[in-house]
């Protein structure tokens, strides 16, 4: 189990770091008192939303820079 949550983390640092930023938002919202409870549910949806993105960007570039011929990279020089 230890071992496929650090794989997960290292195939997906993006979406782990909306995940543990939209967690403190959720713990702040339920013991600070002033925080609204809208902005708080508001904030974890963009950072969760903005993250799965960001990761999906990365994956794709990862995956572009995985096909591209090594040889390609030195025509230009």
């Amino acid at each position: 189990m230890k071992e496929k949550i650090k794989s997960f983390i290292d195939r997906n640092p993006v979406r782990v770091a909306a995940f543990v930023s939209s967690a403190v938002a959720l713990v702040v919202s339920f013991f600070v008192p002033d925080v609204p409870t809208e902005a708080a549910v508001a904030f974890v949806l963009s950072s969760l939303g903005l993250g799965e993105y960001a990761q999906r960007k990365e994956n794709q570039k990862t995956e572009a820079a995985l096909l591209t011929d090594p040889n390609e990279l030195g025509a230009g020089e």
